[in-house]
């Protein structure tokens, strides 16, 4: 009976130990789980599960992920509903599933001591929270991982007890889990491939008498998984084959310190600053690894083989990285190994090594978990404040160009009306000459365009949109969002260049300039048209600042700076007496006062911002004077 209540009660405390670490997860990726802008895919995400079933499918046909995670999506926010938060939820609550199955990997690797080491280290790993709260597949897919693996190790007990005699639920279990994955995202076939060799080094060291069986077995499972997977076949070859992902070759050392990096802290913290936290983790891992279990291979090799064919196929850089998360259960299992092993030692300094090197990675999980929280350099990019800035700004004759088209969808997502948004850089490949065509149609028609830029590098790689803008528009603001810019011009309006002789340092004349009114209303935008000319070669790049002053000893009241052309003709290219049009736009405050103001323009050194010397009439030694202008009603 006394032995029954304790075990009982060992029982409670094991149940109390898994909840509270499903409680500490569940903190963790419903913690500011909407606080942050849904970005370019996501938006994408949430538009396509607006679409029928069918036409999610010819949409996902269309593009380069498969539509099961669509699916599932719809289902999810046809019962949650369509906001942030309950699109991120549905990641949410699998990477809670993540965090359960890789306790019960870790129970059969090494009891419960292992299980919860294993939830623990999932809980607050944050990669694994990072893509709990993101609407896209990868943490889904990172569930159907984990499941994967449970059922490969299951039928992994079977045969190594040859018990296999026919099919069973485990094996049907085994195709559906497969097929599922493969119809989430490609990538899954990673692990797929980590479970094929686990398979594989087990029929080649197993009894002969027992191989050609466990071979019949796996070509079973294999075709299983391709009758299943035939109707998305031929289109997921298509995607593979005609992918154009960005491959990455780096250097070896530098390749491993970053993937070891990301699997181990998250995509939230750079590795030069946490090399102690690596190092620690690493030992612990490695030691994990020499557990002796019939199990361990399977998690090894669910590191090994994805990690190999991302560095083998140059998809490790900022846009794929993320495929590592379906391994990070992995590695966290193998680390609870590791730490539980040491834990249980008899010898004291074994023990202080792993309370000490626990410490060190949960200082460094600690570090990277507030970036991701806080640390905006890490946030996704910030949609909902760019379209905010377009609604609240907005004036009759705004048009809103996407160089990114499906940037159209996250765009919509926030601003459903979508009234006067023009995507531009469609084609593929791009056409310049079609492209200017439609620019020139579109400014015809409005006053100021505002281009929402992102991924210039893909949808213009020649940036045949800006430079347009820069040299038929006044650039007045350039906003950065994340990786996002929210450019504005204003369309040129007649203007009456006019002679000047200015000359800055010696080696840069102001031959005309050109304004486009004498008086302004608070609010408008006075646009200054100037041409440049050097007379010898310039090594170093040079800003342009245009100021409105109320008094010229006192700080200006309005201003632009900008490299010449937008940013598009640096002065370290200009060539010797080549007329360089250059155009500012100047927004004035709302609030500004009326009367007289002077308008100055001047040049500044973008490595130390030490401004240029000028000569002419009207200079005021690091400036010269372009006009009086009138504030009025």
């Amino acid at each position: 009976m006394i032995d029954k209540h304790k075990n009982n009660a060992e029982l409670i405390i094991r149940s109390m130990g898994v909840v509270l670490i499903l409680l500490l997860a569940t903190y963790l990726r419903f913690r500011f789980i909407d606080s942050q802008s849904l970005w370019y895919d996501e938006g994408n995400s949430a538009r396509m599960i607006l679409r029928s079933t069918k036409e999610i499918v010819a949409s996902a046909a269309a593009d380069v992920h498969p539509p099961a995670y669509y699916l599932l999506l719809k289902t999810w926010a046809g019962i949650i509903g369509g906001s942030e938060f309950g699109l991120r939820s549905l990641s949410a609550f699998a990477g809670l599933l993540v965090v359960s199955g890789m306790y019960v990997l870790g129970y059969k690797l090494g009891k419960h001591i292992v299980g919860i080491f294993a939830g623990i280290i999932g809980a607050i790993h944050p990669g694994l929270v990072y893509y709990s709260q993101e609407v896209r597949m990868y943490m889904v897919c990172t569930l159907l991982s984990v499941i994967l693996i449970y059922i490969s190790i299951r039928l992994s007990h079977f045969r190594n007890n040859n018990r296999i005699t026919h099919i069973n639920l485990w094996h049907i279990l085994f195709v559906l889990c497969a097929t599922s994955g493969l119809y989430v995202h490609y990538a899954f076939g990673f692990v797929l491939a980590a479970v094929y060799l686990s398979f594989a080094y087990e029929i080649l060291t197993t009894d002969r008498k027992y191989r050609i069986k466990f071979i019949l077995e796996l070509v079973f499972l294999q075709i299983g998984i391709l009758i299943l997977y035939m109707p998305w076949l031929s289109t997921a070859i298509q995607h593979l084959t005609s992918w154009p992902a960005e491959r990455v070759n780096l250097p070896m050392v530098i390749a491993i310190r970053d993937v070891w990096n990301w699997l181990s802290l998250g995509p939230t913290v750079e590795a030069t600053e946490s090399v102690l936290g690596l190092v620690c983790l690493g030992v612990i891992v490695v030691i994990g690894i020499t557990r002796v279990s019939k199990h361990m291979l399977y998690i090894v090799l669910w590191v090994i083989a994805p990690v190999s064919l991302i560095l083998l196929f140059g998809l490790f850089s900022e846009s794929f990285g993320k495929f590592l998360v379906l391994s990070v259960p992995a590695v966290a299992i193998i680390a609870a190994s590791g730490f539980a092993m040491l834990i249980q030692h008899y010898y004291i300094l074994v023990r202080s090594f792993a309370v000490i090197a626990l410490a060190v990675v949960l200082n460094y999980t600690y570090i990277s978990l507030d970036n991701l929280y806080h640390n905006e350099y890490y946030h996704r990019d910030n949609y909902r404040a760019v379209v905010a800035n377009i609604v609240d700004d907005y004036r009759d004759g705004d048009a809103v160009l996407l160089n990114a088209p499906n940037q159209a969808e996250v765009i919509e997502y926030y601003y459903p009306s979508m009234a006067h948004v023009f995507p531009v850089a469609r084609a593929r490949p791009f056409d310049a000459v079609g492209q200017i065509i439609e620019l020139e149609e579109i400014a015809e028609g409005h006053s100021r365009l505002k281009s929402v830029l992102w991924g210039d590098e893909q949808a213009d790689p020649n940036g045949v949109i800006e430079k347009w803008l820069n040299s038929n528009a006044y650039k007045t603001s350039e906003r950065w969002y994340g990786n996002i810019r929210l450019i504005e011009h204003d369309i040129a309006k007649k203007r009456q260049m006019q002679k000047i002789d200015a000359t800055f340092d010696d080696k840069i004349t102001l031959e005309h300039y050109g304004i486009n009114n004498r008086s302004y209303s608070p609010g408008e935008v006075i646009q200054v048209t100037l041409d440049w000319s050097t007379s010898r070669e310039i090594s170093h790049r040079h800003k342009v600042f245009i100021h409105v002053y109320k008094d010229t000893d006192l700080p200006p009241v309005a201003q632009h700076d900008s490299e010449p052309v937008g940013g598009s003709m640096p002065t370290n290219i200009w060539i010797s007496n080549e007329i360089i049009t250059d155009m500012h736009g100047v927004s004035l405050p709302r609030d500004i006062q009326f009367g007289e103001y002077s308008l100055a323009v001047g040049m500044y050194s973008v490595e130390d911002g030490e401004r240029l010397k000028v000569v002419g009439e009207k200079s005021l030694g690091d400036r010269i004077i372009l006009s009086n202008i009138s504030i009025v009603e």
